[in-house]
């Protein structure tokens, strides 16, 4: 029987100086869901993405990827196992077009020598092509297509987010890790990429959700994960969490009964 388990954490550990950022002591995150991560400010949410992506280096633990142990794998790698991500604070390349910032994002050796052939403007092959309509479908998905040769600078900070969603999902990723998508942006557009994320889960993308809009995670999750002071305190469907004592005391303070 073919095991549901997609990503594996256990002992994931990272301190700065005094403060224990992240305490994690096993969590598995199940193929086919989209699971949202909560919790106050501080509690260690982007640093544990920054863990499992490997932009940062935990103390010690293990992190299990379709049963391969990927903790000591650089970002580029666990791009090319399909592990991608987006920021908090969005990084795209302002001074290409869309259309650079997403051949610039292939991160296999074939579609480097793609990209490099479309930056010089050589003739297309049929490889070539594909990337090509591969960036066009993408686009179309965001709602960029008609932007595509403008620079990143042009864009809104909401476009610029679905920009780097897109540079993510070039790679064709199995897990999408998703920090704070509808920070900053307009109620229309949230909507619009709350829609986006549960069509990428609908085709078989795997998305873990960092994001402060409760109604927009509960609206959306089949599991919510809640963190405070770098551990998981507690880790179930939308109604369990929302009634949760412990949430409930990590986001307004213990209450004397």
């Amino acid at each position: 029987m073919r095991s549901n388990k997609l990503l594996s954490v256990n002992s994931l550990k990272k301190r700065f100086g005094g403060l224990q950022a992240v305490d994690v002591e096993t969590i598995d995150f199940s193929k086919n869901q989209i699971t949202s991560l909560i919790g106050p400010n501080g509690a260690g949410k982007t640093t544990f993405f920054d863990l499992l992506t490997k932009f940062q280096n935990p103390d010690e633990g293990r992190v299990i990827f379709e049963g391969s142990n990927v903790t000591s794998l650089p970002s580029y790698k666990l791009a090319r196992l399909g592990i991608t991500r987006t920021f908090q604070l969005t990084r795209v390349f302002e001074k290409m077009t869309v259309l650079e910032n997403m051949q610039f994002s292939g991160s296999s050796p074939k579609n480097e020598s793609i990209t490099r052939g479309l930056l010089q403007g050589k003739n297309l092959h049929n490889s070539e092509r594909d990337l090509e309509n591969e960036i066009d479908k993408i686009l179309d998905l965001l709602n960029l297509k008609h932007m595509k040769l403008s620079y990143a600078r042009e864009l809104s900070g909401g476009q610029k987010k679905l920009l780097e969603l897109g540079r993510a999902l070039i790679n064709k990723p199995k897990l999408l890790l998703l920090d704070e998508p509808l920070a900053g942006v307009n109620p229309k557009l949230a909507e619009e990429i709350l829609e986006i994320i549960k069509k990428l889960n609908d085709d078989g993308i795997n998305i873990i959700m960092v994001e402060h809009n409760i109604n927009a995670v509960m609206k959306i999750s089949e599991r919510v994960v809640v963190m405070a002071e770098g551990k998981i305190i507690s880790d179930g469907n939308p109604d369990f969490v929302r009634s949760d004592k412990k949430v409930i005391e990590a986001y307004l303070g213990k209450v004397d009964e």
